[in-house]
């Protein structure tokens, strides 16, 4: 199933880990990556097709 918001790609500059996220849960908020606890940064982000 599709996600029916703004999804947000983000990547770990500490060890290069990707993750799509919720855009609109971690807006403004430092998501730390899974792996090394560093934080993620949005590389992009998309709206749902209509």
């Amino acid at each position: 199933m599709y996600a029916e918001s703004e999804t947000a790609w983000c990547g770990c500059a500490g060890c290069g880990s990707v993750a799509e996220l919720p855009a609109e849960e971690t807006a403004g908020v430092d998501v730390p990556c899974p792996d090394c606890t560093k934080p993620m940064n949005e590389m992009w982000s998309w709206d749902t097709a209509a």
